[in-house]
């Protein structure tokens, strides 16, 4: 035998001295973890899966014997064990049956009432406001009209603009007279509002001729 023989000849390993559990042994395909499951890929290698895992059983140590002799406190202990005490004071460690429980009693409701919402056929209702204004005579002059009789209407708002002349007004002409009639001062910044349909007449207190405003409002049925 040449010493080329081994040069051109490949080595076979001993298998009875590879270890299995080591990386060439894995190899191989010697692994105890090689469970032989054909590959889903085709010419793939078989899989190897985890090594089986075996649960440990927790130890369990046995039970302390009980102390018969007296008590930490000085009290002694009896003959009856901790358990036989409890199942004495408490019963056996047994599963009681429930107490039942009355049940409420059901009361009847009484049936529903259909209600329904009546309402009366009013008609619509406009309400509108007539704006105007007036230049008063003076307390020697004639009164003025402001507004005449209308039932639709529902109040008259009148505001003096002069800023020096006070005005009187009523609802007939002739209450006007000697300085009759009702007082509408300047200073007055505000509507004063009366609720009324009949007429009014207004003149001017003294010489001066103020501005009177005047609004109407009406409410108007519709249709």
């Amino acid at each position: 035998m040449s010493r080329a023989h081994g040069k051109h000849t490949p080595r076979r390993p001993v298998v009875e001295e590879i270890d299995p559990d080591s990386p060439m042994g894995h190899q191989l395909g010697m692994s105890r973890r090689t469970q032989g499951i054909p590959s889903p890929i085709p010419g793939g290698r078989e899989h190897i899966a985890n090594a089986p895992t075996i649960r440990q059983q927790v130890p369990i140590p046995d039970s302390r014997p009980e102390i018969t002799d007296l008590n930490a406190h000085g009290v002694p202990h009896g003959t009856a064990t901790n358990r036989e005490r409890a199942e004495i004071e408490r019963g056996p460690n047994t599963v009681h049956q429930r107490t039942p429980r009355t049940p409420t009693p059901v009361v009847d409701r009484p049936s529903p009432i259909p209600v329904y919402v009546v309402q009366d056929a009013r008609p619509e209702v406009l309400r509108t406001a007539a704006p105007h204004h007036f230049q008063l005579q003076a307390s020697t002059g004639e009164p003025v009209r402001l507004c005449g009789r209308d039932q639709t209407r529902e109040s008259v708002m009148i505001l003096n603009e002069s800023t020096s002349s006070d005005i009187r007004f009523a609802q007939r002409q002739a209450d006007l007279g000697n300085g009759g009639g009702a007082l509408l001062p300047w200073p007055s910044n505000s509507y004063l509002k009366i609720n009324t349909q009949d007429e009014l007449y207004a003149i001017s207190k003294d010489s001066g001729t103020p501005v009177i405003s005047v609004i109407q409002v009406f409410e108007r049925t519709m249709g």
